[in-house]
């Protein structure tokens, strides 16, 4: 059965379990990167909602596992917390948007600039 797993935070999950949907709490990259291979072996299937920062903490192994199953497409949320110093809500939504669609958007007013 399809259903939506969020993965984040640990002082996230029980806002996300108000609303009636299955969080997971990681402290870790570790253990975010234990949750998702629990997931993949057991055969779930549904949409993963992943923090954006422990999603950028991720090995790049787990990534591409996570890539190759065809039954749990993921997506990135904010966790609410700045993952440096040039990121900005405005790199954040391109990012989401070009992940999506497939492709770089720019919005009125300026470009992206790339980082270092």
């Amino acid at each position: 059965m399809s259903q939506l797993l969020i993965l984040t935070r640990p002082s996230l999950v029980h806002g996300f379990h108000l609303a009636g949907v299955d969080a997971y709490g990681a402290d870790t990259v570790e253990s975010a990167q234990e949750q998702i291979n629990r997931w993949i072996h057991a055969g779930e299937s549904g949409l993963i909602a992943i923090d954006d920062y422990l999603f950028e903490l991720l090995e790049r192994k787990t990534i591409q596992d996570l890539e190759s199953t065809e039954n749990l497409p993921y997506l990135l949320i904010p966790g609410g917390q700045p993952m440096g110093p040039e990121t900005s809500r405005r790199r954040m939504v391109a990012e989401t948007i070009r992940r999506a669609i497939g492709f770089h958007i720019t919005f009125k007013g300026g470009e992206l600039e790339e980082e270092g």
